[in-house]
């Protein structure tokens, strides 16, 4: 079996040798799945840069393209032009989703005078607000629609143009840019939903690797 694995956008090229080392310390795996036990040889690791794996089986993507992993944590940019990813446009930014969230927790902690769980914020960031219109959906939703506003401000600073660029949008964030901004509106843009899509991009890409391989 070959494994197909991921990192960010940024950590790719410079971390993939030792994760691939790390991964093949253990060749011969043992493991149980619904209820059938599985003896594995593994006999080589393939590392892909996540955000590029969910979008390469896209299309073509022909001209001025640009990825926008929005995480928890991180937000990783990258641009791609005609295809090919281009390495000087990564980008890192440490502006991940749990900064909204930190700042709705705090705002709503106010009057409670008790911390608020994330379980009662995120159902309102994934699903947008479903006609509600009590205090903490109109909390969350001003604080969400900054943070969307400032995401689009540092997209713009590297290097997004709404007329020039089209924009794959990937990760948890993208809810929040779909229902706190008016970028869903825009005809250059697509949402890219699928939670596996990352998963079944390394497999494309894996495959591909192993058919130029053998030919």
């Amino acid at each position: 079996m070959v494994l197909a694995v991921g990192l960010p956008l940024a950590w790719a090229k410079s971390q993939a040798a030792d994760f691939k080392k790390y991964l093949m310390q253990e060749q011969e795996l043992f493991f149980s799945f619904r209820k059938e036990s599985y003896r594995v040889h593994l006999c080589g690791v393939e590392v892909f840069p996540q955000g590029f794996a969910a979008v390469c089986n896209a299309g073509v993507m022909k001209g001025f393209n640009m990825i926008a992993d929005i995480g928890n944590g991180t937000m990783n940019v990258m641009q791609i032009i005609d295809g090919r990813p281009l390495e000087k446009s990564l980008v890192t930014d440490k502006f991940g989703v749990s900064i909204c969230i930190k700042e709705i927790q705090k705002e709503l902690s106010k009057p409670a005078g008790e911390s608020i769980p994330e379980i009662v914020i995120e159902p309102i960031l994934i699903n947008g607000l479903q006609c509600r219109n009590d205090v903490t959906a109109k909390t969350v939703e001003r604080i969400a629609t900054r943070y969307t506003e400032d995401i689009l401000k540092r997209l713009v600073d590297y290097g997004y143009k709404e007329n020039l660029v089209h924009l794959y949008v990937i990760g948890g964030g993208g809810c929040l840019l779909r229902y706190y901004s008016n970028i869903a509106s825009k005809g250059n843009v697509t949402f890219i939903e699928d939670i596996c899509a990352n998963a079944k991009g390394y497999e494309y890409l894996a495959m591909q690797k192993q058919r130029r391989q053998v030919v």
